[in-house]
């Protein structure tokens, strides 16, 4: 899985303008606003979804062979700093998530996700900007799953 993890970190670079930031928030009480995608990648088709062109885009950088793009399900949860919070996927799967701290002097959010067929992966991500996760997990049709997650950690955005 190493592989996937510097994968991972060169998404994270490269979606650094994907998404509008929003105002700095300092508050470690302040509620933190989670966005989780659930996406499924096909190796098969050339259909992506209007709302993923961008995600898709980047994704196929690392991974050229995905043609398809479905938006699964999407769900925004406003949470407290250190709460723990369980996603539903696909196929019964589910999403584990920690909000490790609220935004901090720097506006970023730490989080902890456990997603499917895959070990923990902690990082901070500022606000307004999507971190796309590609998981090892195939679903039965043989479509790989996708997270992207996106924190807002200041109140009314």
């Amino acid at each position: 899985m190493a592989p996937q993890l510097l994968g991972l970190v060169a998404v994270i670079g490269a979606l650094a303008g994907i998404g509008a930031a929003g105002p700095v928030c300092h508050d470690e009480k302040d509620p933190v606003k989670v966005t989780v995608v659930v996406i499924l990648a096909s190796e098969k088709g050339d259909t992506i979804d209007k709302r993923l062109t961008a995600i898709a885009a980047e994704v196929r950088k690392l991974n050229p062979t995905f043609k398809s793009f479905t938006l699964k399900h999407m769900e925004s949860k406003s949470l407290k700093a250190g709460s723990k919070v369980s996603w539903a996927c696909v196929e019964k799967e589910v999403v584990n998530m920690v909000i490790k701290h609220g935004a901090d002097k720097d506006n970023r959010v730490g989080l902890a996700v456990v997603a499917p067929s895959m070990k923990e992966i902690e990082y901070q991500t500022v606000c307004g900007k999507f971190l796309p996760i590609v998981t090892p997990y195939k679903t039965k049709s043989g479509e790989r799953l996708i997270l992207a997650i996106r924190v807002q950690p200041c109140r009314g955005e």
